[in-house]
């Protein structure tokens, strides 16, 4: 096997003065440049606090990063990696008073801290031009997360203590098949508009102590499978219109809360289904659920 070309680079990357987000200077953090022979970028980004926001540009550099604060350039880490067709980046977003801000950190600080505190902000701009697979990881503070005219092959988030929103604003569905849908909270928020719009075939949720809403969408053009598993939290869930054939199997205990839409019928154990699915089972969309002391509802839209 051929060994593959491996660069890794961190950057103390330019000062230059690029945007401004809710009232701040943005500065140029980070700046991948157009890579000629790449099929793929796997993106990570991982943050500890503050505000973030993700959506799509149309550039021919593949990805851009702005901070607020130039002097905490130095503070976060950039990695690149490049394998085959596939460019790698782990971007480490971090001012320097949150360097040392852990998970148990940011859980007491969910809490505690007063509504004033002062955040940092982080714009991460994408081009629409390329494909990405794309690991989100948050540590508290909020992320809205656009995925308008991307083209995304593979989504992963998880929020800590974090809210989350993830929304396709511009109504434009992904622009790729994607493979895999994966969100996980542990005491955060996680909110999903639209999710229609990323045609997954495979989509998983998994609630430790927070909660996640999943706004299936006005259509739905494939089939799909939901799997989800709820420790003490909720999982709230909008289905799609009652046009399109759902079946929903449940793996519950006697310590959680099910709430299930008006039009469902038990149609075996723990499984239920709606008129759809009853007139028709081969095109459907499934849920597997499995809960342990939280709470899962369903509503029709």
């Amino acid at each position: 096997m051929a060994k593959a070309l491996q660069n890794i680079l961190f950057f103390t990357s330019l000062s230059l003065i690029a945007s401004t987000v809710v009232g701040q200077e943005l500065h140029k953090h980070f700046e991948l440049k157009e890579a000629n022979g790449i099929d793929k970028i796997e993106l990570k980004v991982s943050t500890k606090a503050g505000k973030s926001f993700l959506n799509a540009v149309d550039a021919v550099e593949p990805l851009l990063i702005l901070g607020a604060s130039e002097n905490d350039v130095a503070a976060s880490s950039f990695r690149i990696e490049k394998l085959h067709n596939t460019q790698k980046v782990d971007a480490e977003l971090t001012c320097k008073s949150h360097m040392g801000l852990n998970f148990t950190e940011s859980v007491a600080n969910s809490f505690f801290s007063s509504s004033d505190q002062v955040h940092d902000i982080w714009q991460i701009n994408l081009s629409e031009n390329q494909a990405f697979d794309l690991n989100l990881n948050y540590l508290m503070g909020d992320a809205n997360v656009d995925l308008s005219r991307l083209a995304v092959e593979r989504l992963k988030i998880k929020s800590a203590s974090a809210d989350v929103k993830l929304s396709y604003k511009d109504a434009i569905m992904n622009r790729v098949a994607m493979d895999t849908f994966f969100v996980k909270v542990n005491f955060g928020n996680i909110e999903v508009k639209d999710l229609n719009y990323a045609l997954a075939k495979e989509i998983i949720a998994e609630v430790g102590f927070g909660a996640i809403s999943i706004d299936c969408g006005s259509d739905w053009k494939m089939n799909s499978r939901v799997t989800a598993s709820v420790g003490a939290g909720n999982l709230n869930i909008l289905l799609p219109p009652k046009e399109i054939p759902v079946i929903i199997r449940l793996n519950n205990s006697p310590l959680c809360n099910i709430k299930m839409a008006e039009n469902f019928e038990k149609i075996g154990h723990n499984t239920f289904g709606n008129q759809a699915y009853i007139d028709n089972p081969d095109e459907s969309m499934e849920f597997l659920l499995d809960v342990g002391m939280g709470s899962i509802a369903f509503k029709n839209r």
